[in-house]
């Protein structure tokens, strides 16, 4: 399939094999979770359908890679919808070339008959950067924070003196009550981060989505030292887990996805001290950076805004979320829908 113009010639193919698509996930910069084939895998047992779609560009020697984009499809109410989180990732081009390739892009997405594509590419929040989304509008409603943190993974000492000083004061605050640090795999990991959760909803009443951490923990596979991709870092204290938290692990980066900590928990600083044995851990299996997770300039979050931000990582901030639509209405009711899937 060619562009209609002649000086950019595009290729779009579908992938079904996850041993190709995760190979050229990692040629791209700003690979990331939410767009390997495992990713897409568990969300079809959400009842997604995934499109996996690699776009070309054609040279006279051998095609380019331009776009990557791990393609989420379903029905909300009426609504035909699709999200496409963490993409889709574009390579470094020029202007002319980037627009093109998310031109065909959107129209295969469109061919599937959906309403509306939400996209939250993970892509840097530059002038530039900005000018290839001119054809895509901004949404009423978002679903993440388009700033995350990126700590680079260190050894144990540099990590110690690289950090804020009062971040420094309560991950030896934390020492000083000698929790028990294990990582758990598979149905542990589940079972262990759930008992800590549990005790934080109860006592704050919060009500978060969690991933299926058992068959996310499956499909992700294992490490090259033979460890799952998934694993549960916890803090045990008189034989109970009182802090834990969530991480995966692509290439060389792992992504923090949750964490939970007990009323006993934040009475010894224990988060601080849980992520300081995570870095000891990361270092170990060879990892170079962690993503954080979404910061917010919302008041709301300041607590976990000033906990993230302590562990002298870089502020790291996407373009954000755009949406493409063929109106307005549809647009709106794109963002009702998925407001309500993803926030009920």
């Amino acid at each position: 399939m060619d562009d209609k113009k002649p000086n950019i010639i595009l290729q779009i193919d579908i992938h079904h094999k996850r041993k190709d698509w995760n190979h050229y996930l990692e040629e791209f910069q700003g690979e990331n979770i939410f767009q390997s084939y495992e990713w897409g895998e568990l969300k079809k047992g959400e009842d997604w359908k995934v499109l996996r779609i690699l776009i070309t560009r054609q040279l006279k020697t051998k095609p380019i890679p331009i776009l990557l984009a791990q393609v989420l499809v379903k029905k909300v109410f009426a609504i035909k919808i699709a999200w496409c989180p963490g993409g889709p990732i574009l390579q470094t081009s020029t202007v002319e070339v980037l627009k093109a390739a998310l031109k065909k892009f959107t129209e295969k997405i469109f061919s599937e008959k959906v309403f509306n594509l939400r996209c939250n590419p993970y892509i840097e929040n530059t002038s530039d950067n900005k000018k290839i989304f001119t054809e895509f509008s901004k949404p009423e409603y978002t679903l993440t924070s388009p700033k995350t943190i990126i700590v680079d993974v260190r050894s144990e000492k540099d990590f110690l003196e690289s950090i804020k000083k009062k971040h420094r004061y309560y991950v030896k605050q934390a020492q000083k009550h000698n929790l028990e640090w294990k990582i758990y795999y598979g149905s542990e990991a589940s079972q262990n981060f759930l008992l800590v959760y549990d005790q934080m909803v109860a006592n704050k009443q919060l009500n978060f989505d969690l991933i299926d951490i058992q068959n996310f923990s499956k499909l992700l596979g294992n490490t090259k030292g033979g460890d799952p991709r998934v694993f549960c870092l916890a803090g045990i204290k008189d034989n109970k887990p009182i802090v834990a938290c969530i991480i995966s692990l692509l290439s060389e980066k792992a992504f923090y996805h949750y964490a939970a900590s007990t009323e006993q928990a934040r009475e010894m600083s224990a988060s601080y001290g849980m992520i300081y044995e995570l870095m000891k851990e990361l270092s170990k299996m060879g990892i170079k950076q962690m993503d954080f997770g979404g910061i917010s300039d919302d008041s709301s979050s300041a607590g976990v805004d000033f906990f993230k931000s302590g562990f002298n990582g870089e502020t790291f901030e996407k373009v954000g979320e755009f949406d493409v639509s063929k109106s307005g209405m549809k647009s709106y009711l794109f963002g009702k829908a998925i407001q309500f899937r993803y926030k009920k």
